[in-house]
């Protein structure tokens, strides 16, 4: 491009050389003007030519500068997010191995052992531990978004094993249970370990809504046939609730409506249910509280007959 109008100007140089050869003996006539303007052309393009490249290259440096930073910002956010989602994933798995080795030790403590029920926690501390390492393989598969290993589920039976893994918290927190499973509901084709975490999600957030609320403490489950013959679990409270500001940020990455919380829960709930070709809402409910309603749609291939 330099060259380009270095021959331009060289050009009008030439003209204005030709021009000055001629003698012209009255000012302010067609040849004085071309021989000024020619002059200044000459001595002023390529300038101007230089200035408007330099500032274009430095244009395009501060847009490259400020790609590599949201770049880097992001990688750090990712990896925020990666570490959050593992912090919040594995925090409830080894809450409940702590505290079930803890009951196994107060029981060998005693003056005469238990050692039955000792041996029962241990057990329960087992099946703890490889539902931590499940959950770490379905955060991996998550994030390499590799083909996951999907069977066919009962969702009844999936809600009332959650509801058993924090029947505890439940007990703790004097919530009362108001479980309405509906009967031959459509098996859901969907990756066990990631379903189960989402349920137990929505159930625990649903009872640290709760756990400061005086009064009566109601969760509710229900499953019931979607509108499309799927399945639909809602998941209801008597807490606080969500204010109508929050509603549209809830599902955001590290957005918390809680002191101490992550913000990665009800993400990576959207995240699993939305893999699953599926929909996760929330809305108000009535008269106090909230409801997160998990959807999965119908698969249309049947299941297999069982033998």
């Amino acid at each position: 491009m330099l060259d380009l109008w270095l021959m331009v100007v060289m050009l009008v140089f030439l003209t204005e050389v030709l021009i000055s050869s001629f003698p012209v003996s009255a000012r302010f006539t067609l040849g004085w003007y071309a021989g000024r303007t020619c002059s200044l052309l000459s001595g002023s393009l390529i300038l101007f030519v230089l200035l408007y490249e330099i500032t274009i290259v430095y244009a395009r440096l501060i847009g490259a500068v400020r790609a590599q930073s949201r770049e880097r910002g992001a990688r750090l956010i990712t990896g925020d997010a990666v570490a959050a989602t593992i912090a919040h994933e594995i925090k409830q798995p080894l809450a409940a191995i702590i505290t079930r080795a803890e009951t196994g030790l107060r029981w060998l403590d005693r003056t005469t052992p238990e050692s039955d029920k000792a041996k029962e926690q241990f057990k329960e501390i087992v099946a703890d531990g490889r539902r931590a390492g499940a959950v770490m393989e379905g955060i991996r598969a998550n994030f390499k978004k590799d083909a996951q290993i999907r069977v066919w589920l009962d969702i009844n039976m999936l809600i009332e094993e959650t509801l058993t893994l924090v029947h505890g918290d439940l007990q703790q927190h004097r919530i009362l249970v108001r479980a309405e499973p509906q009967a031959e509901l459509p098996q859901i084709m969907g990756d066990r370990i990631q379903l189960q975490q989402v349920l137990l999600n929505l159930i625990t957030n649903a009872v640290e809504a709760m756990a400061d609320k005086e009064g009566l403490r109601i969760l509710g489950v229900r499953s019931e046939v979607s509108k499309d013959g799927g399945v639909a679990v809602s998941v209801a409270d008597t807490g606080k609730g969500i204010q109508s500001k929050e509603i549209d940020q809830i599902f955001n990455p590290l957005f918390t409506t809680k002191s101490n919380g992550m913000g990665m829960g009800l993400s990576i709930c959207r995240s699993i249910v939305e893999s699953h070709d599926g929909n996760l809402l929330v809305f108000p409910n009535s008269p106090e509280g909230a409801v997160f309603q998990m959807v999965l749609h119908a698969n249309t291939k049947a299941p297999p007959a069982s033998a």
